[in-house]
This record gives structure tokens, C-alpha cells and sequence, in this order.
């Protein structure tokens, strides 16, 4: 395939075998302590009732999206950003390409990032085309490494003309794992209607790092603010920080207003040895935050943790209002099986037929699995009812979703 994704290509020599699982492992080594979080988070046995409650079941036409090209073999990650015009931007994480597009990741690459455009918003008649970078006659990420340090994506958002896409820089380490998540980057992309391959990336001046991934986890406009939500390098207490609209479609990320808490409210400025204040614990590197407008209450959406790997979802009626506990609404029949991971929980807002979408990534610790099993590590979708309780007090049905608790 060429880096659009659009036919194949003649074939390369494969990245040696005992070298694709060096490159894996270390990612998914990462994503175990870093990305998906090590703490022990889990939901309350018995939540208060609010009246809301998630329907969920498995979506297979949107699933099949994911797998109908022969090159791009599988991602995890999968945020979702609305570009417009029947247009969504799905970034990814490490990525199987098979130039060649034999369909086999025994002669694929893996790439630190990729990208695909999906066009139309019903999944029976979308169509998806996954983009990455080339050097020479090798597959290379969308957002390239600079020096031995690489990048995941974080979120991202369309503003006017322009896009912002938040990034996780990681790089080798001394530590225990060998490699870290040591901070984030943010990139404009002027010409976001032109195929992917033929982008501009300006990288944007930011402020300190403070500790916190900004962006890592979901981005969105309201009230007049860039709203970017992020964890701290551990995945556990989540933060929140702010810049007017205008200034973040021109680029200008320099000066953030960050979450303080209830007292201080948003503050642009911050003594250098002042520590933001999180929005919430128990978070992951990867969630998201959208609002319901019709409920008028904001959601988040996360994997729980590594013991309990269900979707899990957090309510507020406002971003800087407490939030609630999580709450399990899904439990992946993955979870069943030894061996699997589930990580990278998410909601989504870019298909039509539903209230919301929701993604979630499944990966092994067998490097031979992951190579042959090739029902892993594509995004999982499911389609989401929100329901909520009848005037006269009596929930509606909703088999298999549980309570969700109140903020």
C-alpha cells in the first residue's frame, strides 16, 4: 500500500521477527504501567441511582471499518476527531503496516502513530482510509520522533480552519521499564481537508510541563475555551487546563489557564513551584470527556484499571464541578480470557444510528498471539442508548448496563 492506504505496494523486507516484538513489548510494557494505569481503581458495589443508565451491545458494521484494508493491520488508541463536512479524523497509536499488503503483521512494521479519515458518518456506507508516513520504502509514523524520543496521540480538535492535535512524547529511561511518558507536544495543522500525508505540522510553543500530559486524554470548545484534559506521567490524577478560543486557533498555547480548585478557580499563571490542582483521581492516560447536551451533564469515559477492565463512566454537570465516582456500564467478555489487556476506553460522537460509540483496545502478552491472532488489537465498537428513568420513577429496560453513580 502507499501511505494513504489505497493499493498495494511492491514488497519490502519485513521488520525481522525477534525485533517487531522488542518494538512491541516496549510499548505494551508502557502501556501496561504508564498508559493504562497501575493503581487499583474500582468501582463502588452498590452506586447511588441517578436516573441514567447506559444500553450497550456490539456494533459489527462499524467494527469492520477498522479491518477492510489489507496494509493497515490493526491500532490501538483510536481517538476520534469531527473534521466537518462528513469528515472524522481517527488518530492512533502503534500501528501493524504491511506495505505489501499480504494481510500478514509477520511482514509488517510498526509504526509509533498513524492515521485514518473516515467519510460519511453511517457505518454501513463510511469508509475508512488509514494514512502514515514513508521514508524511502518504509513505513514511518504520521507524527514523526524527534531524536530517540516518540509520540502517541493524545486528542484532538478541529478549530475553524485549523487542526490541534495534542501529543504523549515518550523516550528511553534508566527506570525499571527502560522508558517513559516524559511530557506532551501540540501541533497545528493548517490545511486539515487535504489528505493526511500532505499536511503541514507546525509545532506550537507551550508552557512548563508541571507534571501533567496535556491533551493526552480529550479536547473540546465551549463557552468561548479550548478545554484539554490530562493526566499526570502515572495515569492517575487528571487535570484540566483552558486557553480563550481565539487563542488556541491561532496557536498560541504558551499561557493556559489551569484547574485550581474550587477556591482559585482557573489561574493563567502559575508560580514556578506551584502544582496544578487535579479535576479528578483515578484516571487513565487515555479517556474522554464530552457533554450531553440533552442531559446536560458532562461524561467521562475511561477503562477502569488493570484488575477490572470494564468501560467505566464519571458524571459533572460542570468541568470544574466535582465529578461523580466511575461506574462499570460494560464489561468486555475479553476480560474473561487470560492473558488479554484491555486498555483505552473511549466515547465517540461521530456515528449516526446511536446516542454514543464507544471504543475500547484489546492486546496480549503473547508477541505469537498478537502476530497470528488477528482478531486482536483493532479497535473494538460498540453502540451505546443512553436511558433514563420514566416520569413515573420506573427505569426504562436496559439489560446488561448498571447505575451510574451521582456526582
Amino acid at each position: 500500500c502507499d501511505a494513504t492506504g489505497t493499493g498495494p505496494r511492491s514488497p519490502e523486507a519485513p521488520v525481522p521477527m525477534d525485533r517487531t516484538h522488542r518494538l512491541f513489548s516496549a510499548a505494551f510494557i508502557l502501556c501496561l504501567v504508564a498508559l493504562c494505569g497501575a493503581g487499583f481503581l474500582h468501582a463502588g458495589e452498590n452506586p447511588p441511582e441517578t436516573g441514567l443508565k447506559i444500553s450497550i451491545q456490539p456494533w459489527k458494521e462499524a467494527r469492520e471499518l477498522f479491518r477492510g484494508d489489507p496494509c493497515w493491520l490493526g491500532g490501538d488508541g483510536a481517538s476520534s476527531v469531527e473534521l466537518g463536512d462528513g469528515r472524522v479524523l481517527w488518530l492512533f497509536g502503534d500501528s501493524f503496516i504491511d506495505p505489501s499488503g499480504s494481510g500478514s503483521r509477520h511482514n509488517a512494521t510498526i509504526v509509533r502513530n498513524s492515521v485514518a479519515i473516515q467519510t460519511g458518518y453511517r457505518p454501513e456506507t463510511a469508509r475508512m482510509s488509514f494514512s502514515w508516513k514513508v521514508l524511502g520504502n518504509r513505513p514511518r509514523a504520521m507524527f514523526r520522533e524527534e531524536g530517540e524520543d516518540w509520540f502517541w496521540p493524545g486528542s484532538g480538535i478541529r478549530l475553524g480552519d485549523a487542526l490541534l492535535v495534542f501529543l504523549v512524547r515518550t523516550g528511553w529511561s534508566d527506570n525499571a521499564l527502560g522508558f517513559e511518558a516524559t511530557g506532551w507536544k501540540a501541533v497545528l495543522v493548517p490545511n486539515p481537508d487535504s489528505t493526511p500525508t500532505l499536511w503541514g505540522m507546525i509545532p506550537l510553543e507551550k508552557p512548563a510541563t508541571r507534571g501533567v500530559l496535556v491533551g493526552s486524554a480529550s479536547a473540546l470548545a465551549l463557552d468561548g475555551f479550548l478545554y484539554a484534559f490530562g493526566s499526570d506521567t502515572k495515569g492517575e490524577a487528571v487535570h484540566a487546563v483552558r486557553w480563550p478560543l481565539a487563542e488556541a486557533a491561532a496557536g498560541s498555547l504558551a499561557a493556559p489557564q489551569w484547574w485550581m480548585g474550587p477556591d482559585r478557580q482557573w489561574v493563567r499563571n502559575l508560580a514556578l513551584n506551584e502544582k496544578p490542582v487535579p479535576v479528578f483521581q483515578g484516571g487513565q492516560v487515555e479517556f474522554t470527556v464530552h457533554y450531553e447536551s440533552d442531559l446536560k451533564v458532562f461524561l467521562q469515559v475511561q477503562t477502569l484499571s488493570l484488575l477490572e477492565p470494564c468501560l467505566a463512566v464519571r458524571v459533572s454537570p460542570a468541568v470544574s464541578r466535582s465529578w461523580s465516582q466511575p461506574a462499570c456500564f460494560y464489561r468486555p467478555p475479553e476480560g474473561a480470557s487470560s492473558g488479554l489487556l484491555i486498555y483505552a476506553g473511549k466515547a465517540h460522537k461521530v456515528f449516526e444510528g446511536t446516542d454514543l460509540a464507544f471504543t475500547y483496545a484489546v492486546n496480549t502478552t503473547s508477541a505469537e498471539q498478537l502476530m497470528n491472532d488477528m482478531e486482536l488489537y483493532y479497535p473494538v465498537v460498540l453502540k451505546g442508548e443512553i436511558l433514563v428513568k420514566r416520569h413515573d420513577g420506573r427505569p426504562e429496560p436496559c439489560s446488561g448496563s448498571e447505575a451510574i453513580p451521582a456526582p
